[in-house]
């Protein structure tokens, strides 16, 4: 599995297992917008399932990205989490372009964001 190569603005982020109540402060805490981020790309390939407590962890997230000027660019969101996030109106709060199927098409997006 070759890494395909990321620019310094493009931070790539991967959460794994199921995404509830206790997992979300971890998700405050630990993704760290340094400050020539312009992207971030949250990877939820790995992630089955969310809870409203983890969605509402990602709103903040986005929010504080946002604020910082980030976009945030989610990768591969599985189906449970994707109904969470239809019902909650997050994916047109985010912009439906800004969700990709799959990593490499998230790399895309974030690289049109950037511009290069």
């Amino acid at each position: 599995d070759d890494l395909r190569p990321v620019e310094k603005e493009i931070r790539v982020f991967e959460i794994t297992g199921p995404l509830f109540f206790g997992v979300s402060d971890m998700l405050a805490n630990d993704i760290d917008v340094k400050h020539f981020t312009k992207v971030l790309v949250i990877r939820m390939r790995s992630v089955p399932a969310i809870d409203v407590t983890a969605l509402r962890a990602l709103k903040d997230l986005v929010a504080r990205a946002k604020a910082k000027g980030v976009t945030v660019v989610f990768s591969h969101v599985n189906e449970q989490p994707r109904r969470m996030m239809e019902k909650a109106d997050f994916i047109n709060e985010v912009g439906r372009d800004n969700f990709a199927p799959n990593i490499d098409a998230a790399l895309d997006r974030a690289e049109k964001i950037i511009g290069k």
